[in-house]
Parts: structure tokens; C-alpha cells; sequence
């Protein structure tokens, strides 16, 4: 991806600039002031068009109501030199949108960081949208517009405002926040698993802090899987909806609606090269949303379930070789997880989880996820020429990002260029599940490696924790993924990797 960006918006426009809009809308008035009102429409448009028209007022009349602008503050102690758009030494008090929060376009720190400068407490602002999805003061949004926030204020249609309590979900990027109000809007949740590609999608919410927008596109693709972010800000979506309608920042926590004006997705990111819309967005499927908001109203936090593998999508290759059309191949097993206590094998090509279908890596991550923990499940899996039926427990993920079933791979580009997986070998999760001992923190550790891969090739194993590549040394996963990134698609890299008790030189041929 070129860059994908999270949404919360910064408003450009300054004071002057109002007036000056509303200087030549004057100028417009007057100019049409002499002309004669009709009552007759210059032409007449055939009638699909004016269907069509109707259909995107009646969306836009129901939806708007149920959406909400949000910002978010920040109470900071970082030095005077290291905030983020404070203009005027202000405190950022009049330029809301967007401060100090990941993921965020960047936008340079404001001043220059004095040496010994001392700390003192300012405020950083984020601003994004959210949706009403119940009547008594629930709203949805991203967990990246409220993050850290210590107060977070909801504007409504309106224009009521409200300070909101914030249940979060880091991991699904969702957060939920409750407002003392009742009798509101809410907007109807769709089932997502219904979306069809090509089919209207239209997105509300705040680009830019210019409240109350919608736009109007189509659903582009399904099932996009990306990370974004970079070490405790690393968040992995295994599952996305994509969309040409115009998402921009600020659009974040803001709904995608089909064209019967339900919520089909919730607005999270765009791939662009500039920070702006170039008709790649993306959405969460309202179905997570729902699994998620339901967990947060009942039990405030977000239980989800585990196997303890790494799935794959087959490609066309392993289509013929494992004789299935769609699936999910089993890459890796970890010891002691539910799926390794069932009898699954890697290679396994999962067909069916609780009596349902799995076409592909993404559909299998989501229905494990929204699996209770204790839950005994039946699963199919095509091993050898015959089908198997295991029956497996499902357990508890880790509440931290790991690279495991619900969780990335953390960098595509070491994916990509190496066939490896990769976590940063100083996590604690990682080094329990992969029952790495010894001192060595620093690297990137490898928990996956694709058959047939350069680093399979290489002889590269899961536990092996990779400390220098191409020359330059490797503190973790995001420093793997930028080297990676960096080689040549030919000839052989060396890396030098920590295994067990001893360290080795591997050269790993690339072409």
C-alpha cells in the first residue's frame, strides 16, 4: 500500500476564508437578482435519474440524523518543542483537528526542541464522526479517534452537545461511547456478510471538520486485509470493506450505508499517497461492529475467540494441489493452543467451521473471533484425498497483537520479499507462544514461514529471531519490514539470525 491513513480530520480553512466564500456568495445573489423565477424546470430528466435522485435524498434524510461529530482531547506533557499543530504557541486550543494522535497525516512539529527544555501540560485535539446505533446515547466510532482522550465531546445533528464516556476496542479499532440522552436516531445495522461488490455505498460523517457530509460511491472489493500503524500503535484488519465513495480525514467512526440506508460498514482508512481522497477507503463490516459493540454495552470489554494457527487464502496452485476450490490452508500450528490439542496438522486446508463454509483466510479469522471462548466447534478439513471432522475447543485470543490467528503477520513487505512472518522478539506473548528462552530482545522474531519462500529455502524456521539483514541491523519488526522493502528482486541477501543457543549466517537466495 502507498500510504493508508487513519481519519480524523484537520479543517484548513481559516476565518478569512469563510468570509471570503460568503463574500462571493453574495456576489452571486445579486447578479441573479434580476431574472425572472419560473416554476418550470429547464428540462426534464427521465424518470431513473429522478428515481435515483429520490432514493439518495431519502438515504441522506434518514442518515444524517444518527450521525455525529466528534472531537477528542488530550491532556499532554511532552515538551513545548514536540507538539504537533499548536499554532501561535496556543496550545492548539484553536486549531482542533487532528493533533498528536497515530496515524494521523503528518504535519510537522510545531517550534524547535530546545535542549532541557522542561515538560509542561498542553492539550492536543482530534476530531472524527461516529454513528447513533442506539436510541438511549450509544454512539459507534474508531477506537483511533478517542484514543487517550481524556474528554470526548459529541455534537449532534442538532447541535446538542454532550461529554461521552469511552469503552474502547483497540484491537477491532472500535470504541463505543455513551452520552446521557435519550429518544435519539439510530441507524439501522445491515448484515454485512450480504455486501456485494458493485452495489451503492455511501458514507457520512466529517471530512476535514466539515460536519454533516455524504458521499456516494460503490462497494469496490471485500475482504481487504491491511496493517496500519507501527509498533504499539500496530493494528492489524484482517477483514475490510472497500469503497470509491470519497472518504478524507475526519470521515473516521462514520457509517458506510447501502442504498436502503443501513450500516454496512464503519469508515476507517484510505490508501493515499497525499493524506486526501484518491477512491480507495475502507470500512470494518457492520457485523464486527455489531459482535463488538454487543460486547462492549454487556460486558464493557471485547472477548474473542482462538485456535492457535495461521490460515491462508488458497491460491490457484493450491487449489489443484489440495483438490478444494476454497478454503483455508493451515500454515502453522503452535503448541499448547486449542488447535494443536484437536489434531490439526499444517497443510490441513479448512472447509467447514460450525457447519459453515469457509471460502478464504478472512472469513475463517472472522468467524473464530466471534466464536465464545469454551465453545466446542466442529471444523472440516481437507487432509490428503479425504475430509476430516475436528473437534475443537476454541479458546481466548491474547488481548495483545500477535502473529497468530487473529492477528497480522506484522509486516507485508518481509512477507512479500522473504516468506516470513515476522513479531518484534522483545514481546512477551510472542516469546511464550514460540517458547523463546534467553536474553536476546533485540530483532525481529520469525512465526511464520511460507513453504516454497526464499526464507524457506533458506532454511529459516518459526523461533529464529533475525538480527541483521542486507548489512544492517534489525531491532524489530517495522526496521525488518523498511530493509525488505529495500532489496533487489534477484540475488541473495545475508541475514544473521539467533537460533536457540547459537548464532548463524543465512543466505537467502531472493530470485
Amino acid at each position: 500500500m502507498v500510504a493508508t491513513r487513519w481519519h480524523r480530520g484537520r479543517r484548513a480553512v481559516t476565518v478569512a476564508g469563510v468570509f471570503a466564500i460568503g463574500a462571493m456568495a453574495a456576489m452571486g445573489l445579486r447578479g441573479n437578482a434580476g431574472q425572472t423565477e419560473t416554476t418550470t424546470p429547464p428540462i426534464q430528466p427521465p424518470a431513473q435519474a429522478l428515481d435515483m435522485q429520490s432514493a439518495f435524498e431519502q438515504v441522506a434524510a434518514k442518515l444524517r440524523p444518527s450521525v455525529v461529530f466528534i472531537r477528542s482531547r488530550q491532556a499532554n506533557n511532552a515538551p513545548a518543542g514536540l507538539r504537533r499543530g499548536s499554532d501561535n504557541g496556543d496550545n492548539g486550543d484553536n486549531n482542533p483537528f487532528g493533533f498528536n494522535f497515530p496515524g494521523f497525516p503528518g504535519f510537522p512539529p510545531n517550534g524547535r526542541q530546545m535542549p532541557n527544555m522542561p515538560g509542561f501540560q498542553h492539550r492536543a485535539y482530534a476530531s472524527g464522526s461516529g454513528v447513533i446505533v442506539r436510541s438511549d446515547g450509544y454512539i459507534l466510532t474508531n477506537d483511533h479517534v478517542v484514543n487517550g482522550a481524556d474528554k470526548v465531546t459529541v455534537r449532534l445533528q442538532d447541535g446538542r452537545e454532550y461529554t461521552g464516556q469511552v469503552k474502547p476496542d483497540f484491537r477491532g479499532d472500535l470504541a463505543l461511547i455513551k452520552i446521557d440522552a435519550t429518544g435519539l436516531p439510530a441507524a439501522e445495522m445491515a448484515d454485512s456478510d450480504g455486501i456485494k461488490i458493485g452495489q451503492w455505498a455511501i458514507a457520512f460523517g466529517s471530512p476535514f471538520g466539515l460536519n454533516d457530509t455524504m458521499t456516494v460511491g460503490v462497494v469496490s472489493a471485500l475482504h481487504r486485509e491491511t496493517t496500519i500503524g507501527d509498533g504499539t500503535d500496530q493494528r492489524f484488519y484482517p477483514s475490510l470493506v472497500q469503497t470509491d465513495a470519497s472518504i478524507n480525514p475526519g470521515n473516521s467512526g462514520g457509517p458506510l450505508v447501502d442504498i436502503y440506508g443501513r450500516v454496512v460498514g464503519i469508515n476507517v482508512a484510505i490508501e493515499s499517497p497525499s493524506g486526501g481522497n484518491v477512491g480507495i477507503g475502507f470500512a470494518i463490516p457492520s457485523n464486527t461492529a455489531k459482535y463488538v459493540m454487543n460486547q462492549l454495552i454487556t460486558k464493557g470489554t471485547v472477548t474473542r475467540g482462538f485456535l492457535g494457527l495461521a490460515p491462508k487464502t488458497l491460491s490457484y496452485d493450491e487449489q489443484q494441489q489440495y483438490g478444494v476450490k476454497t478454503g483455508a490452508l493451515v500454515m502453522s500450528v503452535y503448541d499448547d493452543t486449542p488447535v494443536a490439542k484437536a489434531g490439526f496438522q499444517v497443510a490441513d486446508v479448512i472447509v467447514r467451521y460450525d457447519n459453515k463454509p469457509v471460502t478464504d483466510d478472512a472469513q475463517l479469522r472472522d468467524m473464530v473471533a466471534q466464536t465464545q471462548p469454551g465453545t466446542t466447534v466442529p471444523v472440516v478439513v481437507k487432509r490428503g484425498n479425504a475430509e476430516t471432522t475436528l473437534n475443537v475447543t476454541v479458546g481466548t485470543a491474547p488481548a495483545a497483537q500477535v502473529a497468530q490467528n487473529n492477528a497480522a503477520p506484522a509486516r507485508a513487505d518481509a512477507r512479500t520479499k522473504l516468506g516470513v512472518s515476522v513479531a518484534d522478539a522483545n514481546d512477551p506473548q510472542v516469546r511464550q507462544q514460540l517458547g523463546l528462552k534467553g536474553n536476546v530482545t533485540q530483532g525481529a522474531v520469525v512465526v511464520e514461514v511460507v513453504p516454497g519462500s526464499p526464507a524457506s529455502d533458506a532454511g529459516l524456521q518459526p523461533g529464529d529471531i533475525i538480527q541483521r539483514l542486507d548489512g544492517k541491523a534489525v531491532t524489530g519488526s517495522t526496521q525488518l519490514s523498511e530493509i525488505a522493502r529495500g532489496l533487489k528482486a534477484e540475488g541473495t541477501v545475508s541475514a544473521v539470525v539467533r537460533r536457540g543457543n547459537q548464532t548463524i549466517l543465512v543466505d537467502i537466495p531472493l530470485d
